[in-house]
């Protein structure tokens, strides 16, 4: 794990909050709330594992967003083990290149249960607006920027004129290009195979978050058919 500095982030609204105070609650530092009583009641509805956590931190003030809750937090330090070596897939973001799409990518990561979500390119992972799509779950899995050299372990890229879309394996790094330009020639090259989603015809592409749940719940529901694998279910919203 490496980090070069402390970096404090701000979490947007009560979903951001409540995952940092799920995940990582050491690492909140304060939560502003326009009225406690409504963000206490937000927790009963949502999150109460999280109530005494965020009623311990919550200062009444001006808050922008809606629900009238955000806060901040230090950013995790890196945990760059996962690009070596991991259990469950890495997803890496091929020069991806609208925030709020790498942040919903990100959420459904965290949601499968895949070992963390990297970038290649531009794109800073930790930028307001990923942090933003993603609904504050970076604090849920690591999340970091790489080179393809770094990466390590069998890669499977996405791609439309792949073959027919297999098993992962628990160690897979699941490739997905970016919204249109697709994967380039360095990430082709790199892969071990190149594997498409299965489509109706006529459909051509996927949403980048929408193409990476689809990977990943493959994954993750072939697993559940093994006795004694975690089913835990999810709330919408």
């Amino acid at each position: 794990m490496r980090q070069a500095e402390l970096v404090i982030v701000v979490l947007e609204g009560f979903h951001a909050v409540k995952h940092a105070l799920r995940f990582t609650p050491a690492l909140v530092r304060r939560i502003t709330v326009t009225s406690v009583s409504s963000a206490l009641a937000l927790c009963d509805a949502l999150a109460p594992d999280v109530r005494e956590l965020l009623l311990a931190l919550a200062v009444e003030g001006p808050v922008e967003h809606p629900t009238g809750v955000q806060g901040e937090a230090d950013r995790p330090l890196e945990d760059r083990s996962i690009l070596r070596q991991r259990s469950a897939p890495l997803v890496l973001l091929d020069d991806p290149r609208h925030p709020g799409n790498a942040g919903a990518a990100i959420r459904v990561a965290a949601a499968a249960g895949a070992s963390g979500v990297a970038l290649l390119g531009t794109l800073d992972p930790w930028h307001p607006a990923v942090l933003r799509g993603a609904a504050g779950l970076h604090f849920a899995l690591p999340v970091l920027s790489c080179s393809l050299m770094e990466v390590a372990g069998p890669v499977f890229a996405l791609d439309a004129d792949g073959e027919p879309f297999p098993s992962l394996p628990d160690d897979a790094v699941l490739v997905v290009g970016s919204e249109r330009a697709g994967l380039s020639v360095d990430t082709l090259a790199r892969a071990d195979r190149v594997v498409a989603l299965p489509m109706r015809a006529g459909v051509s592409s996927l949403n980048l978050a929408t193409a990476v749940s689809a990977a990943l719940y493959a994954w993750r529901l072939a697993g559940l058919r093994t006795p004694g694998a975690d089913a835990g279910t999810a709330r919408l919203g």
